[in-house]
């Protein structure tokens, strides 16, 4: 599979653009990471602001005490929150309590019923009871690949090691990141998702389940392509409807999945 994306030179909301000056609507998203868009508003003056400080090393600080807040914000029916620096160090710390190996594969993305672990997705519109989950991981609007991973904990064990230590810096995009989600949540703007019904996929709010593998896929990824739409590399990962976009910018994309795969 050769599914590979533009050199991008910016972003700016679900827009991308590469070292040519050509313009991609964004339905990857970094995988949910950018689900609020890229460069989040006010993301920007959290870094600088932390960073003016000196306060980018991995020490205790205030600023874990305000995630905490804002995740029991977000999931007030949650006994208890872990958050560490990365997904490696979440695994092996769910694998150590647990006493047998635990990999992401065992977490259910969209899941259908209530089971011991499973992934939480922002707009998703599950019915869903999170609070009967063992342990869920709340996918959360992070910049970047160097976001720290949070485990919401329904069925505390003594034996889950203790939060990491995270700089400061991380910790307050961290709590910026979640209040925006929470404001978003409670004012969703966004632009009408059901114009994007395809037998190509199965769509669940913003999400796109790709029901095409392989070469196929490969095919429609460089069609989007073409047409200024740019899908996850992968079919296994979902695509993510773009909260806002001009009309325009999906007229051709739209077109061709009408014209080639049916409606």
């Amino acid at each position: 599979m050769d599914n590979k994306i533009p050199e991008i030179k910016r972003s700016r909301g679900y827009l991308l653009y590469d070292t040519k000056g050509k313009r991609y609507l964004d339905f990857y998203q970094d995988s949910g990471r950018a689900v609020l868009g890229h460069r989040m508003e006010g993301i920007t003056r959290v870094i600088k602001s932390t960073v003016a400080r000196g306060l980018t090393a991995g020490y205790p600080s205030i600023y874990m005490n305000r995630v905490q807040r804002e995740l029991n914000r977000l999931f007030p029916y949650v006994s208890e929150f872990r958050i560490y620096r990365n997904m490696e160090r979440a695994l092996a710390a769910l694998s150590s309590m647990k006493g047998e190996e635990i990999s992401i594969g065992n977490f259910i993305d969209f899941p259908s019923e209530e089971s011991r672990f499973g992934v939480w997705r922002p707009f998703s519109g599950s019915n869903i009871k999170w609070k009967d989950f063992d342990i869920f991981i709340p996918l959360l609007p992070f910049p970047g690949d160097f976001g720290p991973v949070v485990l919401a904990v329904n069925k505390v064990d003594p034996h889950l090691r203790p939060s990491d230590d995270l700089s400061p810096m991380i910790s307050d995009m961290l709590v910026k990141s979640i209040a925006t989600l929470i404001k978003h949540s409670k004012n969703d703007n966004c632009m009408d998702s059901s114009v994007f019904e395809s037998p190509v996929w199965e769509r669940i709010g913003p999400y796109l389940r790709f029901k095409l593998k392989g070469r196929e896929y490969s095919l429609l990824f460089r069609k989007a392509l073409e047409r200024s739409v740019l899908l996850p590399p992968e079919p296994d990962i979902p695509g993510i409807i773009p909260c806002y976009y001009e009309k325009g910018q999906i007229k051709d994309f739209l077109s061709m999945i009408r014209s080639d795969y049916g409606s």
